[in-house]
């Protein structure tokens, strides 16, 4: 009888910021990976959000990351402090 393997899961807490939400949820909807509200962050415009996943659905945790590094660029660009 062939061993089945336990896929160990993975769990991280991100800052959202709200204005990319929408989009984060759709992510987690279309790759079932488990997310908890856990409420805002300090900074008010962000909510934190906690993932649970699985080593398969690394490439949708590396999505939402871009959303908010992406929206955290744009977001320097227009006050003029862009971050090295």
């Amino acid at each position: 009888m062939a061993k089945k393997e336990k896929t160990a899961k993975r769990y991280l807490e991100l800052n959202v910021p709200q204005e990319v939400m929408a989009d984060t949820a759709e992510i987690i909807e279309n790759s079932d990976i488990e997310a908890t509200i856990l409420g805002r962050a300090n900074n008010e415009d962000c909510i934190t959000v906690g993932f649970e996943y699985a080593h398969e659905q690394r490439e949708s945790i590396m999505e939402i990351l871009e959303l908010i590094e992406d929206h955290i660029g744009s977001e320097n660009r227009e006050e003029g402090t862009e971050e090295d």
